[in-house]
């Protein structure tokens, strides 16, 4: 009879004994895994912040272009929105260092300054928000490279080329207003819109490719009427014959508009998708952590028993 008995207390104690041995370095792994999970959440959330910037550098562009294509174009629109810029530059400091703002945007202010005094171009103006912009991107690039994986990975690549897709639109909408400003569209500012809009194209399939069947469709459905509107103008501003009447600046800048807000309502669903995928992956490693934990103590419980019951045999 003891026999029998020592056989399952026996069977019961290897795995308890082997499960609290091999703890430490499971718990490792689990802390590991959830500091990583954490440190990714965290970049998740900084892409997401510069994305928003970016946005909102490139409304700032489009409405200085605006401003100094027209001599009367009143600073009023382009006042309110240098306070929508600050206030996600404010979100954006909060979350990067100092010396990251300073590298991405300074000169920001004296940048302004010129553009409110009417002393640059409207292209030097866009080529002013292009070089800031271009740093933020690189900081987007960055983040995902070094922070995920797997699908999270594929979410963050489709995000970063959906990003600038986005600023290509914002390129071509600030290029198309300035030079349907003027008489004529010489043929490098042609050349110029075309490659804009072979550039956008080829970083559109690509966040297809990357970000699944269902935003690629949200993408396709929120596009179509813009893309149309915004097609037909392109046409319209870059054809050689003379019948075609070219579209106003004005024209074009609210359809371009209109196109870059249904890209942003694109950026807005990835966003959430993300940072909802960056939440789960980080919540899983947390709940891993505490199963390994419970089963530990659970183990350690069994074997004190165990050996009570031992002693009294």
């Amino acid at each position: 009879m003891h026999a029998i008995v020592f056989a399952t207390l026996t069977g019961l104690a290897v795995p308890a004994a082997a499960l609290v041995l091999t703890a430490p370095t499971l718990v490792l792994d689990a802390r590991r895994q959830g500091r990583s999970s954490g440190q990714t959440l965290d970049r998740i959330g900084q892409i997401v912040a510069a994305g928003r910037l970016i946005h909102e550098l490139q409304r700032e562009r489009g409405l200085s272009v605006g401003y100094l294509s027209k001599a009367t174009e009143e600073y009023t629109s382009l006042s309110r929105q240098i306070v929508a810029t600050d206030e996600s530059l404010a979100a954006f400091h909060r979350i990067f260092p100092d010396d990251v703002v300073s590298g991405a945007l300074d000169g920001l202010d004296a940048h302004r300054q010129r553009i409110h005094h009417r002393q640059l171009l409207p292209a030097q103006a866009a080529m002013g928000y292009g070089g800031r912009i271009g740093v933020l991107l690189d900081l987007i690039a960055h983040g995902v490279k070094s922070a995920a994986r797997g699908r999270l990975a594929r979410l963050g690549t489709a995000y970063l080329n959906l990003v600038s897709a986005k600023e290509a639109a914002g390129q071509e909408r600030a290029h198309l207003t300035a030079a349907l400003s003027a008489p004529t569209i010489e043929g490098a500012s042609r050349r110029r819109a075309h490659d804009l809009r072979e550039h956008q194209d080829m970083l559109l399939r690509l966040f297809a490719d990357g970000a699944g069947a269902e935003l690629a469709g949200f993408s396709q459905a929120a596009l179509a009427d813009p893309e149309r509107v915004v097609n037909a103008l392109r046409e319209a501003a870059l054809a050689e014959d003379a019948v075609i009447q070219r579209p106003t600046a004005a024209l074009w800048f609210e359809a371009a508009t209109r196109r870059i807000d249904a890209l942003k309502e694109v950026e807005m669903r990835l966003e959430s998708t993300l940072l909802a995928a960056a939440t789960a992956t980080s919540s899983r490693a947390g709940r891993n952590l505490r199963v390994i934990a419970g089963a530990v103590l659970g183990a350690l419980g069994l074997l004190g028993g165990l050996a009570s019951t031992v002693g009294a045999l």
